[in-house]
């Protein structure tokens, strides 16, 4: 199903990705797609092609920043939960039925949760961060290196640690807002 869109500068970007890398099937991901955006928000697309290699193109285009992800066909098959971010995609442009099947199977995958961690590996987080906060706290400059490195990590971590996927701060923070637990009360406070 290919959306209707009345962002004309979203139609061009879609004819320019189309010309440059001669891709056929087009997704729009992220806030734009999501209806939560701004005008600072980027345009976050994944493009796909027949053949080639996968690259990035990033760039300012007509004001707004654009963030492609160009991949082949065969790339697809090579690792669906690099693609979970496009989840709440909006179909652009398609070849056969393509992007609309890609979508299913992501949200598929989505809807039925990361694999669970094992013991060890929880560990190991719980472990690393425990030894980060130590090693922050010394006051030197490694120290506030390893404080904004532990606070960068910390929320990915929160939820690898309950088995659920990360998508990101924007989406983490509004998920946790629904959350009636001591740690959203302290986030709703900030």
């Amino acid at each position: 199903m290919k959306a209707q869109n009345s962002d004309q500068r979203l139609n061009r970007l879609t004819d320019d990705l189309k010309e440059k890398h001669h891709c056929h099937t087009i997704i729009l991901y992220g806030s734009r797609a999501r209806g939560d955006y701004n005008d600072a928000s980027d345009y976050d697309v994944i493009a796909i092609r027949e053949i080639g290699p996968a690259v990035r193109d990033c760039r300012m285009f007509e004001g707004a920043f654009l963030n492609a992800f160009i991949y082949s066909v065969a790339d697809l098959n090579k690792s669906y939960e690099s693609l979970l971010r496009i989840k709440d995609g909006i179909v652009l442009c398609q070849k056969d039925d393509l992007g609309d099947t890609l979508l299913a199977h992501i949200k598929e995958i989505v809807n039925k949760g990361p694999e669970p961690i094992p013991d060890w590996e929880r560990q190991v987080i719980v472990t690393w961060h425990e030894k980060m906060l130590e090693r922050a706290s010394k006051g030197d400059i490694e120290g506030n290196f390893r404080r904004i490195w532990q606070l960068y990590d910390l929320l990915e971590s929160y939820f690898k640690l309950r088995d659920r996927w990360y998508f990101g701060p924007k989406e983490a923070f509004a998920w946790l807002k629904t959350m009636t637990s001591i740690h959203t009360i302290c986030l709703m406070m900030c």
